[in-house]
C-alpha cells in the first residue's frame, strides 16, 4: 500500500508538464482535423469549428482518462492484466468523441441547408469510421501516457535514491568528524596534564594554542570541505601546541604552493597524520624530531605529503581512528580518484595523499 501511495504522490507532484504536453497534443490533433477538412474544400469557418471541437473533446476525454488511470490503475507500468480495462475505456472515449463530433457536423449541415442524408456516408457509417480512427488515437495516447509515466517514475526514483545516498554519506561524514575531534582532544589534554606538575607555564601556553585550534574546529564544524590553506593554518596551531610542549626537540615545516593552498579538501585531513607522527613515529626515534608537510599540484592532481622521522609500524596505521577516518572520507569525496599510502623511506615515515580533481560536495 505504501508503494502505491508513493507512486501516486510522485505522479501528481508535477502535473504542469502533463497538462502542457496534453494541450499541445490535442491542439495539434485539432489543427490536423481543420487542415484536412479545409484541404477537402470545406469552408474555413466550418473547418476551424470542427477542428476546435475535436481538440476540445480530445483534451477533456484524455484528461478524464488520466484521472481514471490514476485512481484505478495504481501500478506505474502497464501490465497485460490492465489491457481489458484500457480497451474498454479507450473505446468508450472514442465512441463519445465520435458521436459528439457527428452530432455537431449534422447540426452544421442542417444549418448550412445541406442534407446530410444525401452525403457519401450515412450517419452510422461515418460514426463507425470516426470511432474506429479515434479508438486507435486514444489507444496510442494511452500507451504513450503509460510509457512517459513509467519513465518519469524511474527518473524520480533514481533522483530520490541519489538524494538518500548523498544524505547517508553526509551523515556518515559528520559521524566520522565527531569521532575524530574527541579523539584529538583527548590526546592533547593528556599532553597538557602531563606538563602541569613540572612545567605549568608550558601547559598554559599549550592551552592557549589549543584554544586557537578549537576555535577553528568550531568555526568549521558544519563544513565537510575547506581550503587547504585553512587546513594548514589549523595544523600549524596544533603544531604550536606540540612545540610549546617539546620545545627545541621538535622542528616542523609547512610548505605549500599557492595553487595547492586554494584547492578544497576534506576538513581535518592533515591533523590525524600529524598526530599519528607524534604518537607512533617520534616514539621510535630519539629527538630532535623533524616533521614536514608539503603540498603541490600536478595538473589536476593535488599531492600532499606528511613526513616525519621515525620508523614505520605496520600494525599501527591500519587500526588508528584518524587514519581510518581519512580513508573513508577519501572514498566518499574522491571515489576512484585518490591514492593514500604510508611507508618508510630513508629513515622517515611518509604519508602521501594524491587527490585527482575536485572533491564531491555531498
Amino acid at each position: 500500500m505504501e508503494f502505491m501511495l508513493s507512486h501516486k504522490s510522485v505522479l501528481t507532484h508535477r502535473p504542469t508538464g502533463f497538462w502542457t504536453l496534453n494541450l499541445l497534443i490535442c491542439t495539434t490533433l485539432g489543427l490536423i482535423s481543420a487542415g484536412s477538412r479545409y484541404h477537402l474544400h470545406e469552408s474555413l469557418t466550418r473547418s476551424l469549428l470542427i477542428g476546435f471541437t475535436t481538440a476540445t473533446l480530445a483534451f477533456c476525454l484524455t484528461s478524464l482518462l488520466r484521472g481514471i488511470y490514476l485512481k484505478n490503475i495504481a501500478e506505474p507500468r502497464l501490465k497485460a492484466s490492465f489491457l481489458g480495462r484500457i480497451f474498454l475505456l479507450t473505446f468508450t472515449a472514442a465512441f463519445i468523441h465520435g458521436l459528439a463530433l457527428q452530432l455537431i457536423i449534422v447540426r452544421l449541415d442542417r444549418t448550412s441547408m445541406l442534407d446530410w442524408r444525401t452525403t457519401q456516408w450515412a450517419f452510422h457509417e461515418r460514426l463507425y469510421i470516426f470511432v474506429l480512427l479515434l479508438w486507435v488515437l486514444y489507444l496510442g495516447w494511452t500507451f504513450g501516457y503509460f510509457w512517459v509515466r513509467a519513465e518519469f517514475i524511474v527518473r524520480e526514483e533514481t533522483r530520490l535514491e541519489a538524494m538518500a545516498r548523498a544524505e547517508a554519506q553526509k551523515m556518515e561524514l559528520q559521524l566520522l568528524r565527531f569521532q575524530l575531534d574527541p579523539h584529538f582532544l583527548f590526546n592533547t589534554l593528556n599532553g597538557i596534564i602531563s606538563e602541569i606538575p613540572s612545567e605549568p607555564s608550558i601547559a598554559m601556553e599549550m592551552v592557549g594554542e589549543l584554544s586557537s585550534y578549537l576555535k577553528y574546529s568550531l568555526d568549521h564544524r558544519k563544513e565537510l570541505l575547506t581550503r587547504l590553506s585553512a587546513e594548514m593554518d589549523a595544523t600549524a596551531a596544533y603544531l604550536r601546541v606540540q612545540k610549546a610542549r617539546f620545545g627545541d626537540r621538535i622542528e616542523a615545516r609547512i610548505d605549500a604552493s599557492q595553487s595547492a593552498r586554494m584547492r578544497f579538501v576534506p576538513s581535518f585531513l592533515l591533523q590525524p597524520l600529524v598526530e599519528n607522527a607524534f604518537k607512533h613515529g617520534f616514539a621510535t626515534m630519539p629527538s630532535p624530531w623533524i616533521l614536514g608537510i608539503t603540498a603541490e599540484t600536478n595538473g589536476n592532481h593535488l599531492i600532499i605529503r606528511v613526513a616525519n622521522t621515525g620508523r614505520f609500524q605496520s600494525s599501527s596505521p591500519e587500526g588508528g581512528v584518524g587514519l581510518d577516518s581519512i580513508r573513508r572520507r577519501l572514498e566518499i569525496h574522491y571515489p576512484g580518484r585518490h591514492h593514500f599510502t604510508i611507508g618508510e623511506c630513508a629513515g622517515s615515515v611518509v604519508a602521501t595523499i594524491d587527490l585527482e580533481g575536485d572533491p564531491c560536495n555531498e
